[in-house]
C-alpha cells in the first residue's frame, strides 16, 4: 500500500513537470509564430507624423568586397639618391636649399679640398712621366732602326713606359673612383652636381664647414610616385592578386584619396604577426603626400551585382537581420534578411530583398518598438 502512494505521488510530479514545460514551450512558440504572422503593421495618422520616416528603392549594382589595410609611404627607391661629397674639404659656396627642385647637372655645391689638390697632382705627375717614357721610348727605337743604340736600351725604355702608364692608370682611377673628373686641373675645388632631377629633401651643406668624402649634402628624389607598405592578414590573401587597382588614404588628409596599384605581395608570412607584406604604388597627386606617412589602402575585390542598403536600415531580432519595406501608405512589412560585406555606410543583401522594393532606411527601429509593443505589449 505504501509502495502504490509513493508511485501515485511520482506521476503525479511528473505529469505536472510534464505540463509545465509544454505550456512554456506552447507560449514561446506562439510568440515566434505571432511575430512571424504578425510582420505587417499599419501607422495611424498621428503615429506617422510623430516618426520621421524615409526610404529608398532597393536597386541592384556592381558592388565589391572591400579589404582594408593600414600601413605606411615610403619614397620609391629608383626615385631616390643622395648626393654625397665625395671628398674631403671645406665648402665654400652652396647653390639651393631644402625644397628646391633641382635638374640633372645643376651645381649644387663648390668644395676647396687639399685632398684633391694631391690626387689631381699625382695624376699631373705620373700622367708627365709617361709622356716622358713614351718620347723616350719613341726616339730609342729610332735610333735602334737606324743602329745607333743597341737593342737593350729599347727593351729598357718599354719597361720603364710600361712602370709610368701603371703609375698613372692608378692616379686616374683614384680620381673616378671619387667621382672626380679626370684633367688638367691642379687646384683642389671641386664641383658637387645634382646626379637626376627631382626635389631637394634635405640640405646639409653650410658654407665653411668642413665636410668627409662620405658626407651627403643633400637628397633629390622625384616623389611623382610613391610607395604604400601595408600587410595583409591571411583571410584576405584569397581575394587579392597583383595589378588591381588600389586607394589610399592617408591620415594627414582623411578627404583625399590617391589612385594606385597592388605591385607587390610578399612570399613569407611573417611568424608573429601572421601577415603579408603588401606593396602599393600611387600617384602623389598635387605633391600632397610625403614620405613616412601613416594611413590604409582599400583594395575592392570580388565584383558583382547586388543590393545595398544603408546600415540603420538593418534590424536585429535574435541572432537574425531584419528590414522594413513599404508595402502601402502607412504599411510596411517586417521581413527577415541575410546580408553580405559590409562597410562604414552600407551593407549588402544576399537574400530578403528584390529589386524595387521600398527599404525603410531612416525610422526603422521606431517602426520595430511600435511592432513589438503590439505584439507582445512591450519588448
Amino acid at each position: 500500500m505504501k509502495k502504490y502512494i509513493q508511485l501515485t505521488f511520482i506521476s503525479i510530479i511528473f505529469i505536472f513537470v510534464t505540463v509545465y514545460f509544454w505550456q512554456s514551450r506552447l507560449k514561446h512558440s506562439s510568440q515566434n509564430n505571432t511575430i512571424e504572422n504578425t510582420n505587417s503593421l499599419h501607422l495611424s495618422k498621428e503615429q506617422k507624423e510623430a516618426i520621421l520616416i524615409e526610404s529608398e528603392t532597393a536597386l541592384k549594382k556592381l558592388i565589391h568586397t572591400k579589404i582594408e589595410l593600414t600601413g605606411e609611404t615610403e619614397a620609391v627607391p629608383d626615385d631616390i639618391m643622395d648626393v654625397p661629397a665625395r671628398i674631403s674639404g671645406r665648402i665654400t659656396a652652396v647653390y639651393f636649399v631644402e625644397g628646391d627642385v633641382i635638374k640633372k647637372g645643376q651645381k649644387l655645391v663648390i668644395i676647396d679640398s687639399p685632398e684633391l689638390a694631391k690626387l689631381r697632382s699625382n695624376y699631373l705627375v705620373a700622367k708627365s712621366k709617361y709622356n716622358a717614357a713614351e718620347q723616350n721610348l719613341n726616339r730609342i727605337s729610332s735610333l735602334v732602326k737606324m743602329n745607333l743604340a743597341a737593342k737593350q736600351e729599347q727593351i729598357d725604355a718599354e719597361a720603364n713606359l710600361k712602370i709610368f702608364d701603371s703609375e698613372k692608370n692608378s692616379a686616374e682611377e683614384n680620381l673616378r673612383a671619387n667621382g672626380l673628373p679626370i684633367d688638367s686641373s691642379s687646384t683642389g675645388q671641386y664641383v658637387v652636381y645634382s646626379p637626376r632631377s627631382g626635389l631637394a629633401l634635405s640640405r646639409n651643406a653650410i658654407p665653411g664647414s668642413i665636410v668627409s668624402g662620405n658626407q651627403i649634402l643633400t637628397t633629390v628624389a622625384n616623389l611623382s610616385n610613391l610607395w604604400f607598405q601595408a600587410k595583409i592578414y591571411e583571410s584576405d590573401l584569397k581575394y587579392l592578386t597583383e595589378g588591381i587597382s588600389a586607394k589610399v588614404i592617408l591620415n594627414a588628409y582623411p578627404d583625399l584619396i590617391f589612385s594606385g596599384t597592388l605591385e607587390h605581395i610578399g612570399e613569407k608570412v611573417d611568424p608573429e604577426s601572421r601577415t603579408v607584406h603588401a606593396r602599393v604604388v600611387f600617384k602623389n597627386q598635387n605633391k600632397k603626400a610625403k614620405i613616412g606617412l601613416f594611413g590604409k589602402t582599400i583594395l575592392s575585390v570580388n565584383e558583382r551585382s547586388g543590393i545595398t542598403i544603408p546600415n540603420l536600415a538593418i534590424q536585429s531580432y535574435q541572432d537574425e537581420k531584419y528590414v522594413f519595406i513599404e508595402t502601402s501608405t502607412s504599411t510596411y512589412q517586417w521581413l527577415p534578411v541575410t546580408i553580405g560585406s559590409a562597410s562604414e555606410e552600407r551593407t549588402e543583401i544576399t537574400t530578403g530583398l528584390n529589386e524595387g522594393d521600398k527599404v525603410v532606411t531612416k525610422g526603422a527601429f521606431e517602426l520595430k518598438a511600435i511592432l513589438f509593443k503590439e505584439t507582445f505589449g512591450g519588448e
